[in-house]
């Protein structure tokens, strides 16, 4: 079914309300989206708060980007959220180490949304607050995972959540609620009411600045709806952001006649963009940044796109209060530093090599006048000059002009042979004498901590010198000292071979493996895609022949598939793997065979959406994410006909976002959309309930060298398993960098063991990029699925 969602924002500047939200962003997917993103509408909504100016359309410009970076970003959904925050937090970041010496600074407080059919997943940095659901709502507010905000650091802070949405549901976001809101959120009988009602509530309860934005779910066709608010007159275009959060500017609203909402068109903006003006000179000494040129070009967009009409008048810069707002930590200091340690005195060394390279410059400069002074005697006598009254040693005019470009010509060259000769070896000679000290250094140490921290010197020294020259012992210093590291921290590099000569040009989803074939499920139609060894090749070559996909078979319906899993080798169907759709009907296919369709029983609460299924022991586990329920089916003779078991007996857990499940004997475990693991362990007696701990924590007591940084709070885990027997471990899927590749844990206790990461240089190594999906063989081959390709490491241990 698809939803209709109708966008209101709450937006009040010293008692005014105003009509368009600056940070608010709500797109359908564009004809040009990337692969996986074809089916993604996306709701940006960002909130800064700090002290710096920012103009409506530069407010405005940083949420588009982080929407336009997500729809070229291909892969996983909660990879693509990722880099579209790590793009807001570059462009704070890079502006607040510009203007922290004029003590200006902002900071992102950002929530988006990306709706996919019914189903919802939310992405939040900073202290924000999600509310959503219809009768019962959900309160999503993890600060201690979300962070501080963006712009702080590079450090990216994300909490993720997973819920699914129905007709009639509202979701409500804003950073920071008055205090007259909390009864009204808390009140259960107040989201009865329409959706104008409980706006309108919320408006009238307090007379606060308010920055939130209500949305509510309809049946529909999938249109996105961007009311606005009351026409009032705004404050001023440009914004001065007060110490906290809601100093925001706001265009002027819209004239009577035009239309109060805005369905958005493939790739709208749900904001339209609003032209700068040049500003009158202003009589006091404002921001200084008041007064540099504006982008003339800053509303320039395709005319599909909604305008507001035109400014017509100039507008002023209005500082507003901030007295009743909390306070925000001031990253200033860190970035001063940060500055501080840019322009550092430079060394002695670079001291002399500047001494060495003036002198040579002096001597070029006697030179040359000496040369020229030569040239100019020589010269008229030996080429011919029409004019005979030129006096004989007079240049003529075209021993002027060549002498014009000869002259500075020869500086240069002469200044480029110096530099490279003197400067570049001398910073060369420098930066690997540190290396080869801080090796020493690291070789001495006995305390894992220092010793990392050697090393790491010992690499950032031996990568600048290579920027001057690259040699022998620069290369054999770097390989020494990333290995040292790797040692130290836990890390195995294994050597990744590509599967395919030519990319699949799809996206792989989920990836199961036999002990010698490979199963690829392809995101965008639910379709496995059979690969086998390729005879006298090397790698893999696809089974055109094998099918495995939605359909009608015999008179069953199959959709598209969410999950796959490898099958026993011996079973009634003769089929290799199974297949699930989101409605619970089972795929049973095989090599040479047609699909043989199943139906599981339906549970007694009836099935919200199935997104994962795992094997063990005969048994059948199947995720339903969406009713926070895991349901046990029986084997009977390879059929699972009976009613199943629920997993969790007489409690269900509160939070809806698991995206994984693994299963070893009675232990289940769990991974939430945020990254972090719950564990259950199911029991059948009725006086011993079903145990869970929520949160597993991770643990790290192998590898001192980490000291008191936290490995797992940089890590994005979207996928686990199970290593096959003997040795059983988990092994967690780790999509982006720094720390890109495959965690393994030991059961139970989640002790980290090692990490499984990709060489850094060819062969072995594997393109940038988000990595989509993995697996392992019974074999103990490892598979990742990386932009269409596989890349799989027989060196697993």
């Amino acid at each position: 079914m698809a939803l209709d969602l109708t966008l209101t924002p709450l937006y009040r500047i010293n008692g005014q309300e105003i009509a368009s939200l600056p940070g608010l962003v709500a797109l359908t997917p564009p004809a040009s989206a990337a692969r996986g993103r074809e089916r993604d509408r996306l709701i940006v909504y960002l909130l800064l708060t700090g002290t710096s100016t920012f103009s409506t359309s530069e407010y405005l410009k940083v949420a588009q980007d982080a929407a336009n970076i997500f729809y070229k970003t291909t892969g996983a959904l909660t990879s693509a959220l990722r880099i579209a925050a790590d793009n807001v937090n570059q462009t704070l970041l890079s502006r607040n180490t510009n203007t922290t010496v004029k003590g200006q600074y902002a900071i992102g407080w950002l929530t988006m949304a990306v709706l996919r059919e019914t189903q919802c997943t939310l992405a939040l940095c900073g202290p924000m607050h999600a509310w959503l659901g219809q009768k019962e709502m959900r309160h999503i507010h993890e600060p201690a995972v979300s962070g501080k905000g963006l712009g702080f650091n590079q450090t990216l802070n994300i909490h993720y959540a997973q819920t699914t949405l129905n007709a009639g549901d509202r979701l409500l976001f804003f950073g920071r609620a008055p205090s007259a809101w909390d009864s009204t959120l808390n009140d259960s009988a107040v989201y009865s009411s329409s959706s104008d009602a409980l706006h309108r509530r919320l408006i009238t309860l307090t007379g606060a600045d308010l920055n939130a934005v209500l949305i509510q779910a309809t049946e529909g066709a999938g249109v996105l709806n961007l009311l606005k608010g009351m026409t009032v007159t705004p404050p001023p275009l440009t914004v001065s952001l007060s110490h906290e959060e809601e100093a925001f500017a706001s265009p002027k609203a819209d004239s009577a006649d035009a239309p109060s909402a805005h369905v958005l068109q493939p790739s709208a903006y749900a904001i339209p963009a609003q032209p700068e003006e040049v500003r009158a000179p202003e009589k006091s000494q404002g921001n200084p940044l008041d007064r540099l040129p504006r982008n003339p070009n800053a509303g320039a967009y395709p005319t599909s796109i909604p305008r507001a009409q035109a400014q017509t008048q100039p507008e002023e810069s209005e500082p507003i209060s901030a007295d009743s707002f909390p306070a925000v930590e001031d990253p200033m200091p860190a970035l001063r530093k940060r500055r501080e340690r840019v322009v550092r005195e430079p060394l002695i060394q670079t001291r002399q090599a500047a001494k060495a390279l003036a002198g040579a410059i002096q001597f070029t400069r006697r030179s040359t006048t000496t040369l020229g002074e030569k040239f100019r005697k020589f010269m008229p006598r030996f080429l011919p000059d029409s004019d005979s009254t030129v006096p004989l040693g007079v240049p003529s005019n075209a021993m002027m002009m060549f002498m014009a470009v000869l002259i500075p010509l020869m500086v240069v060259v002469m200044m480029s042979v110096v530099y490279i000769r003197y400067g570049r070896s001398q910073q060369y000679d420098t930066y690997i004498s540190s290396a080869q000290g801080f090796r020493a250094q690291a070789l001495a140490l006995t305390d894992p901590l220092e010793q990392r921290q050697a090393w790491e010197n010992v690499l950032t020294n031996v990568r600048t010198a290579r920027s001057y020259n690259e040699t022998s012992e620069t290369i054999t210093l770097q390989q020494e000292a990333e290995a040292s590291l790797d040692k130290l921290l836990g890390v195995t590099r294994l050597q990744f071979n590509p599967a395919f000569s030519t990319k699949l040009d799809i996206e792989i989803s989920r990836m199961t493996a036999s002990e010698s074939d490979i199963y690829m499920l392809n995101a965008a139609n639910g379709e496995v895609i059979r690969a086998v060894p390729a005879q006298n090749k090397g790698g893999y070559e696809v089974d055109t022949t094998f099918t495995c996909k939605q359909g009608v078979y015999d008179n069953f319906t199959v959709g598209s598939l969410v999950d796959i899993l490898v099958l026993p080798a011996v079973n009634l169907q003769h089929a290799t793997i199974l297949g699930v759709d989101a409605s619970g009907n089972l795929l049973y296919c095989g090599p040479d065979q047609p699909p043989i369709p199943a139906t599981l029983p339906i549970p007694e609460s009836q099935w919200g959406r199935v997104t994962s299924f795992v094997m063990d022991g005969g048994l059948l586990y199947v995720l339903d994410s969406s009713k926070s329920a895991v349901w046990i089916y029986t084997d009977d003779n390879g059929i699972y006909n009976k009613p199943p078991q629920f997993f969790f007996g007489g409690q269900t857990p509160e939070k809806q976002d698991v995206i994984d499940i693994v299963v070893s004997g009675a232990d289940l475990y769990m991974l939430h959309a945020d990254g972090h693991l719950s564990t259950c362990t199911f029991s059948r007696i009725e006086t011993a309930p079903t145990r869970c701990e929520d949160p597993l924590p991770y643990i790290n007591n192998s590898f001192p060298a980490y000291g008191d940084t936290n490995l797992f709070a940089g890590a994005h885990f979207t996928q686990m398993l199970f290593t096959a027997l003997p040795g059983q471990s988990i092994l967690l899927l780790d999509v982006d960098s720094p720390t890109q590749g495959v965690f393994r844990f030991s059961p139970r206790i989640l002790n980290l063991q090692d990490q499984y990461r990709p060489k850094t240089s060819s062969p072995g190594s594997i393109p940038s990029g988000p990595i989509d999906a993995m697996a392992v063989g019974a074999n103990h081959v490892l598979y990742l699925a990386v932009n269409g390709q596989v890349y799989f490491t027989t060196d697993m241990p």
